[in-house]
């Protein structure tokens, strides 16, 4: 949902990454770094430093973005770069979940049921577009949108609350996917 917004931000984004593209940063190299500061925001939550946490995924998320308009800007686009973005992120996400469950702010039950549907919003993408649905980016609740849900619940010191909701959000997400997959797929 939020991606649709991408291409409003296109000349921003450029303008961020020329001069880390003179400087000779790499798009993988802001892939890796990207997951770092998303390891640091972790962190963060196991120390039940939610605010700083969601400071921190902030910046996390900037520098995400950044990693593909590096690439398209440099012509550096690569198929391993795009597999590399996609394995850090789910790192990035499997590892706030746990940091939020391991900092004990909300229970690890929960945070395991609300990592299985992200994973399976994004799994289900892969395989039907590896199956020849075309792309397969539908439902209410991406990546994008469950990592602002976060970083919004947990700058108000609720990021349980903010798991709860991703937890629903995205196993109805999943049931989106999969409904979209079998219109398209049968």
């Amino acid at each position: 949902m939020l991606n649709k917004y991408r291409p409003v931000f296109k000349g921003y984004l450029e303008t961020i990454v020329r001069p880390l593209a003179k400087i000779g940063l790499t798009p993988n190299q802001l892939t890796v770094i990207g997951m770092l500061i998303s390891l640091l925001a972790t962190y963060f939550f196991t120390m039940g430093e939610q605010r700083l946490a969601a400071l921190t995924l902030i910046f996390g998320s900037l520098v995400d973005a950044l990693d593909g308009t590096l690439a398209r800007l440099t012509d550096r686009t690569s198929r391993f770069g795009a597999f590399l973005d996609s394995t850090t992120d789910r790192v990035s996400d499997g590892a706030v979940l746990f940091g939020i469950a391991y900092g004990g702010l909300v229970d690890w039950k929960i945070a395991f049921i609300a990592l299985i549907g992200s994973y399976l919003v994004s799994y289900e993408r892969c395989r039907a577009e590896l199956a020849g649905s075309g792309t397969l980016a539908v439902g209410i609740a991406e990546r994008a949108e469950r990592l602002l849900i976060l970083i919004i619940t947990a700058l108000f010191n609720r990021v349980d609350v903010g798991v709860y909701i991703v937890l629903v959000l995205a196993w109805i997400t999943a049931f989106q996917r999969l409904w979209e997959a079998k219109k398209r797929l049968s």
